[in-house]
């Protein structure tokens, strides 16, 4: 069911085709041909992928992916002992969000929805004035309340509840799942790159996927991926006002209290606790059995069973220790 609801690219092209394009120089083999636009984990031969983040440079020599994206100086630093052609841009984040626009151009397309494709099971109880838009399907004995709207490219499981004013676009829902009112899943996430003077709109492709068990709180935002999945793992649930950013992860039977935020590419694992108001920062890895307290600002990885609070987040016993002698300095004064 997933592929069904994954948009599909353009092409294939060859790579100096590409090159072309985006105006970048080749190194390796100009006529590669090229499939899709892929992270360096998922690729597969014939995808081209891109590097521009130094957490990742380690990654590359393990892709499939037959062409990448990347910077001369990135190039000259780092030794890469894969066979890979390589597309050298000045601003490779940039050429990037170029070749997404050219694999896939209905990105951009502000076309009215045909309806087409809706398959509703007939033990489900959809509301008058609910929307349903294309490439859509419910199971059996779920439940959509009144002003939501579901599609573009979603599939919904059995036995959900969906509130009232919900959208979700993009996503993959699995069984007993409950969104309450206003929560918005599958719409795009925040990605914009420098383009001379001006940002241009880096297009997000991927989608949300929801395992069993989840429940999702009021007014809540769920980004797509940026290439592939945001996934919500089996048991998670999620208080009012979260918002999660494009290609996180969130393990199984997280708890995640309100007005928490977390920014793209983080990884959350297994059994995590959340207080109300946490903020984390991007491209971060919070590991199983972490109690993170309220309003904690995280900025770096935080390990296995830690319990943290504070903005920066530490050890909760070295915030304690920081509060006990943060107000003995102030009863000095």
């Amino acid at each position: 069911m997933i592929k069904n609801i994954i948009l599909k690219p353009k092409g294939p092209f060859l790579l100096k085709k590409l090159a072309g394009f985006t105006g970048d120089k080749i190194i390796g083999k100009s006529n590669i041909i090229i499939k899709n636009i892929s992270s360096t984990e998922n690729a597969i031969n014939g995808s081209i992928t891109f590097l521009d983040n130094k957490k990742y440079f380690k990654s590359l020599n393990a892709t499939k992916a037959s062409a990448c994206i990347i910077s001369e100086d990135v190039l000259k630093k780092y030794k890469f002992t894969k066979d890979i052609s390589f597309l050298v841009s000045k601003n490779p984040y940039l050429s990037y969000a170029k070749l997404l626009n050219f694999f896939y151009p209905d990105t951009k397309s502000l076309k009215k929805d045909k309806k087409k494709d809706i398959v509703v099971s007939n033990s489900s109880e959809i509301s008058n004035n609910v929307d349903l838009k294309s490439n859509v399907s419910i199971g059996d004995k779920t439940i959509i309340n009144s002003f939501s709207s579901v599609g573009p490219n979603v599939y919904i499981g059995k036995n959900c509840f969906i509130g009232n004013n919900v959208s979700i676009s993009n996503s993959y829902i699995g069984n007993n799942v409950v969104i309450q009112d206003g929560t918005i899943i599958g719409q795009d996430g925040f990605g914009y790159v420098l383009d001379g003077k001006k940002y241009i709109k880096v297009p997000q492709i991927g989608i949300v996927k929801i395992d069993d068990d989840v429940e999702i709180g009021s007014n809540c935002a769920i980004d797509r991926g940026s290439l592939n999945f945001t996934e919500i793992k089996n048991g998670v649930k999620i208080d009012n006002l979260v918002h999660i950013a494009h290609n996180v992860v969130i393990g199984e039977n997280t708890v995640i209290a309100g007005q928490t935020g977390i920014a793209g590419s983080s990884i959350i694992g297994k059994n995590v606790l959340m207080g109300g108001q946490v903020g984390i920062s991007g491209h971060l890895h919070v590991s199983d059995n972490v109690q993170i307290g309220a309003q904690s600002g995280v900025t770096k990885n935080i390990t296995r069973n830690s319990i943290v609070s504070g903005t920066p987040s530490v050890n909760l016993k070295t915030y304690l220790k920081q509060a006990v002698m943060l107000k003995q300095m102030v009863e000095k004064k």
